[in-house]
């Protein structure tokens, strides 16, 4: 395991929308993936490819949030949006820094991928999780 695991808590992570949240666990192993394989040494080409899985899979997961921040009339939703933009532009910096082959590097990446995860679900997507749970937001 490495030393940029994350692991889930049901009493701190969930913000309270079901497919947020299992989002966000996914999100969560994807990151322990990608930090594992750098810290095992994996070949470089596998790292990417993994980063390139838990891109697609973020700009998924950004759609969903954006989609039901709307649907409900989330005040913050623009500057919502503004973070998701600064988060992926964040994450495909990251992707360029390891198209080759450099540990410290991917070092660097799997501490930033970790505090991202855990920052953006504890803190921006809470609140989120809060609104939509008090507007009757089941999903």
């Amino acid at each position: 395991m490495s030393k940029h695991h994350l692991i889930w808590n049901e009493n701190v992570h969930p913000v309270g929308i079901a497919a947020i949240d299992r989002q966000h666990r996914e999100i969560i192993e994807r990151v322990n993936l990608i930090s594992d394989m750098v810290a095992q040494g994996n070949r470089h080409e596998a790292t990417q490819e993994e980063m390139e899985d838990l891109i697609l899979f973020t700009v998924e997961h950004f759609a969903l949030e954006e989609r039901l921040m709307a649907e409900y009339g989330f005040p913050g939703l623009d500057t919502h949006i503004a973070e998701h933009a600064i988060l992926f532009q964040q994450i495909d910096n990251l992707r360029n820094a390891l198209r080759t082959p450099n540990p410290t590097k991917a070092a660097l990446v799997s501490a930033f991928l970790t505090d991202w995860a855990e920052q953006h679900i504890l803190h921006s997507d809470k609140e989120i999780g809060a609104f939509l749970a008090a507007r009757g937001c089941s999903q």
